[in-house]
């Protein structure tokens, strides 16, 4: 449905709550004593993002709540099927006629991240349907800061779904990184870590910064943060108490290995069919657009392992194969990753290291080759490398960084493929890697534990996360370069100094 400019009535809460339905005294979870929530889940209209929301929405309506999904007009009919199938409604917010293409050249003339112009075409529609009938909680996606904000202006509880790392998290809110830190006479110290979304941060390229600031005064506020993340992947570190590691969100396996078999029995006949040596699966993402040099190195490299190949490949740019019948490969528009990570047959996994994809990879016990993008993509594959998970598919990209593909020919090749997908099928340490991520995955709780954090923000609020310290830790700012350059400035003309006193 579509939400129209009517006038806004006045502020109601959606019921009135005492001291008797906040306490139980068997161990059961308030859910198990009360009536069903009204869940506001807002999101932008991107799959990286909402999915993972749909994974939460469908273990709350098991619950017995009412999930609404509100995202924009133009991306409501992607993910209205979707929707419905977990049992939840969705709300199209008029965008007054702006399209997907039109915020993306908006931005460029901008130099903004289409983030910020999103919150603004997003909050007042989303304020209008708010206000016909006040949800119990808010879950908002970590890019979209309309239901932040609204959610903050009108007193409802606020949860925010973080569909990435611990590491983007920190990066994002010029946290320290704990791998950094180290003691001296009593005194501990940490810094940033120095990363490409970390320098966009400081420097407010495109107003990163600005985008950061929203999201990390909600926080200070005490909206509850759900983090989707492996600790053998991500590293242990001190949290906020209103920073959540739920892990992956993802449905039961036995649930996806079933449904591989009844509905895609062509694609499940081809696994069979591969024999001992199994499959290598390539994905590198709807975003990214591939050249016709990237898809010929990545066919001809694999070509040289001799393995089975099943490569989610657009359709224009399976013009671009050397061949395009190979018996060896099974190339589709369009594969079902979570199901076919499932499978047995499938040993080795190329990915653009998404983070949906990159879970999905590691609760299967799929070890990998990375080809990272854009965005959060070169952090996750960082990850993956160092906690022993797979190996990188050539040299880091020596493009722009602005691109969505910025790697230039040479980068990788044939050979750099053929190397990496061999040495990662081989070595059994890369699986044992993996698989003690898998068994990691299982230890937080998943969807049940992101439910719960929203019921207990639904029913008791979040007021009393609300912590000054959080902003007074995090964060970044142009000066803070300054002073780091002046300090190194001082120790350079110290060392000068030092060194010329000894020859004396």
């Amino acid at each position: 449905m579509d939400i129209e400019g009517a006038g806004l009535p006045p502020k109601k809460p959606s019921r009135h709550l005492h001291d008797s339905d906040y306490s139980w005294h068997d161990g059961e979870t308030p859910s198990a004593k009360k009536g069903s929530l009204k869940v506001a889940m807002v999101c932008m209209p991107a799959s990286g993002h909402m999915l993972p929301l749909l994974h939460i929405a469908t273990e709350l309506v098991k619950r017995g709540h009412c999930v609404t999904v509100y995202t924009t007009d133009f991306g409501a009919n992607e993910f209205e099927k979707k929707v419905h199938q977990v049992g939840a409604e969705i709300v199209s917010l008029d965008m007054k006629g702006k399209t997907e293409q039109d915020l993306k050249l908006q931005a460029k003339a901008e130099k903004r991240t289409s983030f910020l112009i999103l919150q603004e075409l997003m909050s007042t529609p989303l304020r209008r349907s708010f206000m016909t009938e006040l949800p119990d909680v808010v879950v908002s996606d970590f890019a979209t800061l309309a239901g932040m904000d609204v959610a903050a202006d009108l007193g409802i509880p606020l949860v925010i779904n973080l569909p990435g790392p611990l590491a983007l998290f920190r990066e994002v809110m010029g946290m320290s990184d704990v791998a950094t830190a180290f003691s001296f006479c009593g005194f501990h110290f940490s810094r940033t870590r120095l990363t490409l979304f970390s320098l966009l941060f400081w420097a407010n390229t495109n107003k990163m910064g600005t985008w950061s600031m929203h999201i990390r005064r909600h926080v200070a506020e005490g909206a509850v943060v759900l983090v989707q993340t492996i600790w053998a992947l991500d590293q242990p570190a001190p949290l906020f108490p209103n920073v959540v590691v739920t892990g992956p969100v993802l449905p039961p396996a036995a649930d996806l290995r079933q449904k591989l078999a009844e509905e895609h029995p062509e694609l499940h006949q081809f696994l069979q069919a591969s024999g001992p040596d199994g499959v290598v699966y390539v994905t590198t993402g709807s975003m990214a657009q591939l050249e016709q040099w990237q898809v010929e190195d990545i066919y001809h490299g694999l070509k040289k392992t001799g393995f089975h190949v099943v490569w989610s490949l657009k359709e224009k740019q399976q013009a671009l194969l050397p061949v395009r019948d190979d018996p060896h490969f099974y190339i589709s528009k369009w594969t079902p990753q979570a199901e076919l990570l499932q499978d047995g047959a499938v040993r080795v996994v190329i990915t653009h290291c998404g983070w949906g994809g990159t879970l999905e990879c590691m609760t299967a016990s799929k070890p990998v080759v990375t080809i990272p993008f854009f965005g959060d993509q070169p952090t996750n594959a960082r990850l993956l490398v160092k906690a022993g998970a797979g190996e990188h598919i050539g040299k880091s990209p020596s493009g722009s960084k602005g691109t969505q593909n910025p790697y230039k020919k040479g980068d990788f090749t044939a050979d750099t493929v053929a190397a990496a997908v061999t040495k990662v099928m081989t070595n059994d340490s890369y699986k044992k890697a993996v698989g003690k991520m898998m068994n990691a995955s299982r230890a937080c709780g998943g969807a049940e534990a992101a439910v719960q954090q929203i019921e207990w923000a639904a029913r008791y609020g979040t007021g009393h996360l609300k912590s000054d310290a959080f902003l007074a830790t995090s964060g970044t700012h142009g000066w803070n370069g300054l002073v780091l350059g002046v300090a190194s400035m001082v120790a350079c003309v110290g060392l000068l100094v030092y060194t010329k006193a000894l020859k004396k």
